[in-house]
Parts: C-alpha cells; sequence; structure tokens
C-alpha cells in the first residue's frame, strides 16, 4: 500500500486525495457522507477534496435519488487518463523549449560615461559596418561631438551603411548618403536617443555628464524595432 501511495503522490495527489480515491475504488460508488465516515475525514474537508478530484479529472459524480454519488476512475482509466496528459505535453514540448530558450538568452548591459564614452559607443557602432536605426536624432549630436560626428559620416558613407532615422523635427543634421529619414515633433520623441543595429541597443543620454547605455539582447533588441517600426509609421517624412 505504500507503494501506491508514493505512486499516486507522483501523479500529484496529496495525502487526504489519496485516502478518498481508494475508498471510492473499494466502494465503487459512494455518498460524500459514507466516504467521510469510512476516511475519518470531516464532511466538509470530503466535499472540498472530492471537487479537487472530479477538476483533476480522476472522480465522477451522479445524482441518484435526489442524493449525489461519487466514483473514481477505474485503474485503466486513470492510466489512460495520464497517458493523455504525458501526450498533451509532448504535443507542447517544441513551444516550452521556444520560451525556455528565450529566456535564457544572454544579456549584456554596459554603461559609457563622458564624451569619450559616448565616441566609444559609436566607433563601435561604425567598425560593425551594419545598417542601423535610430530614434531621436537630435543637435546634440552636432553640438556635443562635432568634428566627431563629421567624421563618423563620412565613414559611415565610405562602408556604405544605411541609415533609417527618425530625426526630431526642425534640427539640422550630418546626413548619411543611404539615410532615410522621417520627422517628429520635440514633444512626441523621448530626449533618449536610441539607436539599433544586429542585436544591439543603445540609449545616449544628452544630460551632462552624458552616458552611454549598450544591451546586446536579441528578444529585446526585437522590442525596440517593433517600436521603431510603429514611430516609423506615425512619422513624416
Amino acid at each position: 500500500m505504500v507503494r501506491v501511495d508514493e505512486i499516486l503522490e507522483d501523479l500529484g495527489f496529496e495525502g487526504r486525495e489519496i485516502r478518498i480515491y481508494l475508498a471510492l475504488l473499494r466502494s465503487g460508488s459512494s455518498t460524500a457522507l459514507q466516504i467521510s465516515k469510512e476516511t475519518r475525514i470531516d464532511r466538509t474537508t470530503t466535499y472540498d477534496i472530492l471537487e479537487r478530484l472530479i477538476d483533476k479529472g480522476v472522480v465522477s459524480s451522479i445524482v441518484k435519488n435526489r442524493t449525489r454519488h461519487f466514483s473514481a476512475l477505474s485503474p485503466k482509466d486513470l492510466l489512460v487518463h495520464y497517458q493523455q496528459k504525458f501526450s498533451s505535453l509532448q504535443d507542447i514540448l517544441p513551444e516550452l523549449d521556444r520560451i525556455a530558450r528565450s529566456q535564457s538568452e544572454p544579456v549584456s548591459c554596459e554603461l559609457f560615461q563622458g564624451k569619450e564614452g559616448l565616441k566609444t559607443v559609436l566607433k563601435d557602432l561604425i567598425a560593425a559596418k551594419k545598417d542601423y536605426k535610430a530614434i531621436g536624432i537630435r543637435k546634440e549630436f552636432e553640438d556635443i561631438l562635432g568634428f566627431f560626428n563629421d567624421q563618423g559620416v563620412l565613414k559611415l558613407d565610405e562602408f556604405n551603411v544605411k541609415e533609417q532615422a527618425i530625426v526630431e523635427r526642425g534640427v539640422e543634421f550630418r546626413k548619411v548618403k543611404k539615410g532615410l529619414y522621417r520627422y517628429l515633433s520635440k514633444r512626441l520623441l523621448s530626449p533618449v536617443t536610441t539607436i539599433l543595429y544586429d542585436d544591439v541597443t543603445v540609449f545616449i543620454i544628452w544630460a551632462e555628464p552624458y552616458f552611454a547605455i549598450r544591451v546586446k539582447n536579441k528578444t529585446f533588441s526585437k522590442s525596440q524595432n517593433e517600436y521603431f517600426r510603429l514611430l516609423w509609421q506615425i512619422a513624416g517624412s
């Protein structure tokens, strides 16, 4: 009997659920009062446990002469019941694996400070030679980075890099030859500039002493690219 209890516990049965299920197997069909007396579990608790077992699909009930009678799933049907659950689990394993992989993606987060920190991040962008997207190109690029920004644009042109950017309306800036630009008013743009390439997201904070935050993560990058897509749709040319 101990072995039976252990196996039923492995299947998710709790202690008093096991006692009631086995009592029903022995009796074939019983009322809650009869089960309560046999198992020595008070009647209210017996009702609660029977409802839980019904929810689990291992007990059923019918009404005879205005009295509710309960029956346990036969051992053979119990096996089929859990085999079906196992089969359902197998069906969703690929999706569970996908979720697990997405949660276990490595995340790298780096903080850069000052003008030199901003230059380091932008040098890495240029060196990647990848097309990129930007949200919030503003006058600070020219005011703070000056000559470095001009040289950076020349390098991007040399590498034939495509820039797709949402720019603060009214701001004058150095354009990349293969650039696509749309414009939004300042009130619709965050004060933080966002740059997207590969699986990298860069946030540039223009308040002194100036910061750049670089996040490397595929899932996060995907969400930021979706945000860019939505802004691009509402931005004007």
